[in-house]
């Protein structure tokens, strides 16, 4: 393989890593990316080395030894002197040399450093109102959180453990056998060893768990695990528990939050208020139940609730008035 292009790809990964780390992906850089991993499984692979290389790389920084990051993807037929200019340190390190090592000779300096305790202890990860929130794990895992949505993580020798303590989150699981991954959520325990999975805690009470991908087992207090498979929804309100069968297209839907959207097809009026309450600070007030029950179709950016609100009075005939702090809808 030409080193142009080797160099390039490893480049590429830390500049996406980043990017994704930082939660700063818009819709488009989110399409490109998909599309760069998807075009070649190295490229898959580098940017899978490049999201686990992130964590030790943040406790190096925090240590006061600086990384650089690409500021823009690179062609695999660029010049070597021009990813070397663009990623050239005062250290004298790329990027690419930290993330080569950052899995072995760096995560033994942040195990000497900070200690084996702090390295696998907990952290908490929150999702500020109206954004998403992209995480890697130590252990190779991802998470994205909703808006909203808060999780404390406890990654030890034999064990890994998320609580989710708001919100709704996916969680995309790297496979360990030797060390499950459980993920508790309200009433609700979830363990599995590798997979992909969405759980989204209603209230205290109400949880609803989707796999993706893979098995999972669920649990609520002392009573049997149930098995889910990909497609399986598991809901639990109260004393209720619903299962159900989804197809791929209503995961997926499910799903859309991770790029800025809600499917609100089926919804009463007043449920989809009640959604963008999630990720604004702007509530929309329906004090008509009749209007609140009537049904609304369509794909709605989660930042926009004044446009929901418009289209929502035109096709429903109502009359939208805003405020500086709220927006209403009536007949």
């Amino acid at each position: 393989m030409p080193r142009a292009e080797a160099d390039a790809r490893e480049t590429n990964a830390a500049y996406w890593a980043q990017r994704v780390h930082l939660g700063e992906m818009s819709v488009e850089e989110e399409a490109q990316l998909d599309a760069w991993t998807g075009e070649d499984a190295r490229n898959l692979g580098a940017f899978t080395r490049a999201m686990a290389a992130n964590a030790y790389l943040d406790r190096a920084v925090a240590l006061g030894v600086p990384y650089p990051v690409a500021d823009r993807p690179v062609a695999a037929e660029a010049d070597s002197s021009d990813w070397d200019q663009m990623e050239a340190s005062t250290t004298g390190l790329t990027r690419r040399a930290w993330i080569g090592a950052g899995i072995g000779a760096l995560a033994a300096t942040a195990v000497a450093a900070l200690g084996l305790k702090s390295l696998f202890g907990s952290e908490r990860i929150a999702a500020p109102i109206g954004n998403v929130q992209r995480a890697a794990l130590r252990d190779g895992s991802a998470v994205t959180l909703n808006s909203r949505a808060e999780i404390a993580v406890a990654l030890q020798e034999k064990l890994r453990h998320v609580a989710l303590l708001s919100g709704e989150a996916n969680f995309d699981v790297a496979k360990d056998a030797d060390r499950p991954f459980i993920v508790d959520a309200g009433p609700v325990q979830i363990r599995v060893v590798g997979t992909s999975f969405i759980v989204r805690l209603v209230d205290p009470d109400s949880v609803q768990v989707t796999v993706r991908e893979g098995i999972v087992e669920v649990r609520r207090g002392d009573s049997s695990p149930a098995r889910l498979l990909a497609g399986d929804q598991l809901s639990f309100a109260g004393a209720r528990i619903a299962q159900e069968k989804l197809s791929m297209a209503d995961i997926d839907r499910i799903g859309l939050w991770q790029r800025g959207e809600m499917d609100l097809t089926g919804m009463t009026l007043g449920d989809a208020a009640r959604e963008f309450a999630r990720y604004s600070d702007t509530p929309i007030i329906i004090s008509d139940p009749d209007v609140a029950r009537l049904k609304v179709a369509g794909v709605y950016s989660t930042s926009d609730p004044a446009g929901f609100a418009r289209a929502a009075a035109l096709a429903q005939n109502l009359t939208l008035t805003p405020s500086a702090d709220a927006i209403t809808l009536s007949r």
